[in-house]
């Protein structure tokens, strides 16, 4: 019985769910403190929405797919560097994170293994005097085992 109880607890995997949104922890590289394997085959998911907007407007994207538990997503510029702040929409399911700056980081609020996602919407405001092109990254949780580090990406011109 003392063997089956010490191979049970060495075949065991840790995994780590932040139901209520990513851990500042993650903000530097988008990767999920859930300690499991990420995935390195095409994500199911991608961003909708126009691929340009003016420096003085919001642009409104949606980050759509297949079923998802958890996200987290910012806008970086040439350089790597997180860029603008984001605006909640969807109030039930999507939070801002403060990572570089205020609000420039979106994530998930109360993310629940019954009650997945299908998409979010959400819309992004560019920094004052702002011009060039902005990366969208996001990562994308399907399952606390199962999930996208940065592989879902959108480019916008900011004008």
């Amino acid at each position: 019985m003392f063997r089956l109880l010490l191979i049970a607890a060495c075949l065991a995997v840790s995994v780590n769910a932040y139901s209520e949104g990513a851990p500042k922890a993650a903000c530097r590289d988008l990767t999920p403190q859930h300690g499991a394997e990420l995935q390195t085959k095409k994500p199911p998911y991608s961003f909708s929405g126009s691929s340009h907007v003016r420096g003085d407007q919001k642009l409104t994207l949606t980050l759509g797919g297949d079923e998802f538990l958890g996200f987290m997503i910012q806008a970086r510029d040439g350089q790597n560097r997180v860029v603008g702040q984001f605006k909640v929409v969807d109030t039930a399911h999507s939070q801002t994170l403060d990572c570089s700056g205020p609000q420039d980081t979106l994530t998930h609020l109360k993310a629940t293994k019954g009650s997945p996602l299908s998409g979010v919407t959400f819309d992004w405001i560019p920094p004052a005097g702002y011009k060039g092109n902005v990366k969208f990254m996001a990562t994308v949780v399907q399952t606390g085992f199962v999930y996208w580090v940065g592989r879902v990406t959108k480019d916008i011109d900011v004008e």
